[in-house]
């Protein structure tokens, strides 16, 4: 599956006209726009970042980056979605510090796993560890469990997570004392529970949706569970609920998806009483472009905002991947994501990390 980046353009973040589906908000000028800021520089592949903040104030900010140097898709063969990933992160007491942040990296064991690292979920566990999950994607490597690595001012692993052979996408969060991690295997759709008290695993994964189920993204509100995903073909946003984590059901039609594109990499919030939903339409020719829809009532499918095109992923023949869109909201929305963009939007370079700081509502 595809997963990319954007571009240094400025968007417009105003959408109180905009009603008609697969509409545009991105523009170069006007008091609600907003710049997006490029967080890394490396000419490495960095994608698939992971953020959140962590009980003392510090924000992290973990995301995979490409160990070969070209790091330009479709260069001499370069092929990121083939490419192996050391885990890199960022800290810093405020999201702008980020930016020049130092870069670090989790210590690779003796014998490094035969793991791609490419897919990223950070966390803070209620005792205050810091966990990171990671799998191959569908990236390479003959060891292609789930692994975590766990910091307590020192790192620690990799540890497989049980039940998990052959996992693909993956995602994870923290829940009343149980971390949940959400991954699919052969399309279909599972999560795991880790017991932080009882410090053990499930017995075996429940499965969340099935059969063709994919790059899945889960959030909980009020005790219950949202998880948005795609299909293998991305043919749209479906949407699966649960109340208590063992019994799911989920939408039969789509939520969302954007008109002639393969839809990617979905991703939900909770702003006020809204639900926000961002994915990774990728259209070809055009590129891959970050889009955006919201809903009050998320389990009616018609009741979804047309979508909103966030970035621009092409300038003349050039185009670019803008994928892995990760959401972030204390008082303001900020989004992550990974972009090939340079930093005029004018041409594909190597993927970096990206940051875009939402401060209107992007759909009615």
């Amino acid at each position: 599956m595809k997963r990319v980046m954007i571009t240094v353009f400025t968007l417009l973040i105003l959408v109180a006209t905009m009603t008609i589906p697969g509409s545009s908000v991105f523009a170069s000028g006007g008091k609600d726009v907003d710049k997006a800021i490029q967080i890394t520089t490396n000419s490495q592949y960095d994608r698939d970042p992971s953020f959140f903040r962590a009980d003392d104030g510090t924000y992290w900010l973990f995301f995979a980056r490409g160990m070969d140097s070209i790091g330009i898709r479709d260069f001499e063969g370069y092929n990121p979605d083939l490419d192996y990933y050391n885990i890199c992160y960022r800290t810093a007491k405020s999201i702008p510090g980020l930016q020049k942040a130092n870069d670090n990296f989790i210590p690779l064991p003796l014998e490094p796993l035969d793991n791609a690292q490419r897919d990223i979920a950070a966390l803070q566990s209620s005792d205050g560890t810091i966990w990171v999950f990671t799998s191959t994607g569908l990236g390479p490597g003959s060891q292609r469990s789930i692994y975590y690595y766990t910091y307590d001012g020192t790192w620690h692993g990799p540890t497989a997570v049980p039940g998990t052979d052959y996992a693909a996408h993956i995602d994870a969060l923290e829940n009343g004392g149980k971390i949940c991690v959400f991954f699919d295997v052969g399309y279909e759709l599972k999560v795991t529970y880790y017991d932080e008290g009882t410090d053990g695993w499930s017995s075996s994964p429940i499965t969340v949706a099935s059969p063709d189920a994919t790059v899945a993204k889960a959030i909980v509100d009020k005790g219950k569970f949202y998880v948005v995903w795609t299909t293998a073909p991305g043919t749209g946003i479906y949407l699966s609920t649960s109340t208590d984590g063992m019994t799911w059901s989920s939408t039969t039609n789509p939520i969302s998806s954007w008109p002639g594109a393969t839809n990617w990499d979905p991703v939900l919030m909770k702003d006020g009483n809204t639900f926000r939903l961002f994915w990774a339409p990728d259209v070809g020719s055009e590129g891959q472009f970050i889009a955006t829809s919201s809903s009050k009532k998320p389990g009616i499918t018609t009741s979804w905002s047309p979508s909103v095109k966030i970035t621009t992923s092409s300038c003349g023949a050039s185009n670019w991947w803008d994928f892995w869109p990760q959401t972030f909201n204390k008082g303001a929305t900020y989004l992550f994501y990974t972009s090939e963009s340079n930093s005029t939007g004018t041409d594909r370079i190597d993927g970096n990390i990206w940051m875009m700081h939402i401060t209107v509502p992007l759909t009615r």
